[in-house]
């Protein structure tokens, strides 16, 4: 492991403090977890898909306009 420093408002320190006596865990792995909890949500497929957004140049400039045209919904 890597040993690291932080700064946290009285608050947050307060808060972790809280949240590892609930929990019976050390603060640093109430950090640890957050960090990890925090990493699976950069990862999801929601999060990948935003990532995309304005990545791409579209060779129409009025697709935001006529996007009905364009991709039309399907029939069921």
């Amino acid at each position: 492991m890597i040993r690291t420093q932080i700064s946290l408002t009285d608050e947050q320190a307060s808060f972790l403090k809280a949240v590892s006596a609930r929990r019976h865990r050390s603060v640093s792995a109430v950090i640890r977890e957050a960090v990890d909890e925090l990493r699976r949500r950069e990862a999801s497929p929601v999060e990948q898909a935003l990532a995309l957004l304005g990545a791409f140049e579209a060779d129409r400039t009025d697709v935001a306009v006529r996007h009905d045209t364009y991709f039309p919904e399907e029939e069921p």
